[in-house]
């Protein structure tokens, strides 16, 4: 009897040791819109999109989300896939590239024999959200001439985004609209730029 019962201890125990193991499953999440790269360009713009500057608190592999006036939550199983600068890049460069027709759009760092005719700079100051509430994108941008020496325009930025749940696939969502609207701020400045050559 007492052999039986060291034998259901030990099963206990293994089971429990089992069950303690298992940790939750990883999520990732990319930054993405809802049309494909614009393959019908018909501009021959180039342009050069700088890596964007982001707080160190945002930059960070985990999705970052508010929680109170002073505190923050990082998501260790809600992550960013590449990164969350990388995801900005990318799809701003995407937005970039449709907006203005033109497949000429490429991410820092590029050729030193890349001729460009226009340059962006991104410097993001608040890039977050309340689970269940509103994501928020704050900051300000430049544009420089082709060879980046020359500042033409700066201009600063302030977007906000209601979530459509409470999940974290739902910040991932709102966020990619916000980069979508800074997107089409800066394609409008430059078409500007374009139209008054």
């Amino acid at each position: 009897m007492k052999k039986i019962i060291q034998f259901i201890y030990l099963i206990s125990v293994s089971f429990l040791l089992s069950s303690c193991g298992t940790s939750p499953k990883t999520h990732f999440y990319i930054l993405n819109s809802n049309h494909d790269s614009n393959l019908e360009a018909i501009e021959k713009i180039a342009i050069g999109v700088w890596q964007v500057k982001l707080p160190a608190v945002i930059d960070r592999p985990e999705m970052v989300t508010r929680t109170g006036k002073y505190t923050i939550d990082l998501a260790d199983f809600h992550r960013w896939a590449g990164g969350l600068g990388g995801n900005i890049n990318l799809l701003i460069a995407k937005e970039l590239s449709y907006n203005l027709k033109t497949v000429q759009v490429d991410v820092s760092p590029w050729s030193a024999y890349r001729k460009l005719d226009y340059q962006v700079k991104v410097h993001i100051r608040e890039f977050d959200g309340v689970l269940g509430g509103a994501s928020y994108l704050t900051g300000s941008y430049v544009i420089l001439n082709g060879k980046g020496n020359k500042k033409l325009e700066e201009d600063a930025f302030e977007f906000s985004e209601s979530l459509k749940g409470n999940k974290h696939s739902d910040m991932a969502s709102a966020m990619s609209m916000l980069v979508i609207k800074l997107s089409a701020k800066i394609s409008d400045s430059i078409s500007k730029r374009l139209k008054n050559k």
